[in-house]
């Protein structure tokens, strides 16, 4: 036992491979359990490895691309702005659970008309700025008028007024009680900059994140490195990010294969078993938001007719859809688009499921014979 329990040291210390753990662990009588088990221990008291650059080849990305949080339109953007150079008041873990980033701790007035967001102190920005109040103001005051172009104006829109309360402390009022205003302000495009970034400063990338922007060549590359003075434990284990924009499935397959990068997302899906497959490469599938739907105008004929939207819904073979179009990588939808990502996920609802004879009845009963729908897909 002591034999293995030296080999346990090496894989914590990264000395050897999980894999060649096991292997060695095995060769000295342990069984299948204990070699697994002992090596998911090492690996979990190694904690992350620091330092390295990380490539990565992410999709979403345009050279009409820019900074302005406001103005991020995909993937590339999103990641690079949000992901990497800036933080917002608030942050959705994981699980599902709100937490808060710039903000410390919130708290509303008895009708949520009012929020009060009590800022950390002592976060720098790229620029050696102090954050306060001022600067989350501002930030959030670029989304808000009639003249804004920002994607997030809506969510800014029930803002009526927004004051600072000393240095540290920001108060909302809103025009109606909100009790998930404090969801909202974890939007990506809602990040704090510095007071009075405007236009060119954006591509600057000046924000409070883990990573300082170092080159920034739109749509195709950008390259930040660690932010020595991040405020929050336990992220940034990088030394450098490189972001490189690859749109087409199969360069970004190759580049992996090839060593040119150590990551991608949107895998394609009719070749993800293949990848799963290949040495020393991983797939990692993760609950999104992301549904698809048929809209219908509700208010026109035949859709304005409930028993006519019914007997779309069990004509349509969902199970069919999901194994031929995502290849399985999905779950099937059930008329709403909270989806198991979202904490409000009902999932003791019952599925509906294809009914050719419920769907003939509901078309009766709307007093419809047969039913022809042109659908339109990409």
């Amino acid at each position: 036992m002591s034999e293995i329990k030296y080999y346990a040291d090496q894989l914590t210390s990264g000395k050897i491979s999980r894999r060649e753990f096991i292997g060695r662990a095995l060769a000295l009588g342990a069984t299948t359990a204990l070699a697994t088990s002992m090596a998911s221990s090492a690996v979990k008291a190694a904690g992350p490895k620091t330092g390295g650059r990380l490539r990565q080849a992410l999709t979403g990305g345009a050279t009409i691309d820019v900074l302005d949080p406001g103005q991020l339109l995909d993937t590339m953007g999103i990641n690079i702005s949000f992901g990497q150079l800036r933080n917002c008041l608030t942050e959705i873990r994981s699980d599902g659970k709100l937490i808060g980033e710039l903000a410390e701790s919130w708290e509303a007035s008895d009708d949520a008309t009012q929020w009060v967001f009590n800022l950390r102190q002592g976060v720098e920005f790229h620029n050696g700025k102090t954050l306060v109040a001022e600067d989350v103001i501002d930030s959030l005051n670029q989304h808000r008028g009639k003249e804004s172009k920002s994607a997030a104006k809506g969510l800014t829109d029930p803002i009526t007024k927004i004051k600072a309360d000393g240095k540290n402390r920001v108060v909302i009022k809103l025009s109606g009680g909100s009790a998930d205003f404090p969801f909202l302000m974890s939007d990506y495009h809602l990040s704090i900059v510095p007071a009075g970034t405007r236009g060119a400063e954006f591509e600057k990338g000046v924000g409070t994140g883990a990573y300082m922007l170092e080159a920034w060549d739109p749509g195709v590359r950008a390259l930040t490195k660690r932010n020595p003075n991040y405020w929050k434990d336990g992220r940034g284990h990088f030394d450098e990010v490189e972001t490189l924009g690859i749109a087409d499935a199969n360069a970004r397959t190759t580049a992996l294969r090839t060593d040119q990068i150590d990551c991608f997302n949107n895998v394609e899906l009719k070749t993800a078993h293949l990848l799963k497959k290949a040495p020393g490469v991983k797939v990692l599938q993760t609950n999104g938001t992301k549904h698809f739907t048929i809209p219908m105008f509700t208010d026109v004929a035949p859709f304005d007719n409930n028993d006519v939207r019914l007997a779309l819904k069990y004509a349509i073979d969902r199970e069919v859809m999901l194994n031929t179009i995502l290849r399985g990588y999905g779950v099937l939808g059930n008329d709403h688009p909270i989806g198991e990502a979202n904490r409000y996920h009902a999932a003791e609802l019952e599925q509906r499921t294809y009914d050719p004879d419920k769907a003939k009845f509901h078309l009766k009963k709307a007093g419809i014979d047969s039913l022809t729908v042109a659908l339109s897909a990409a």
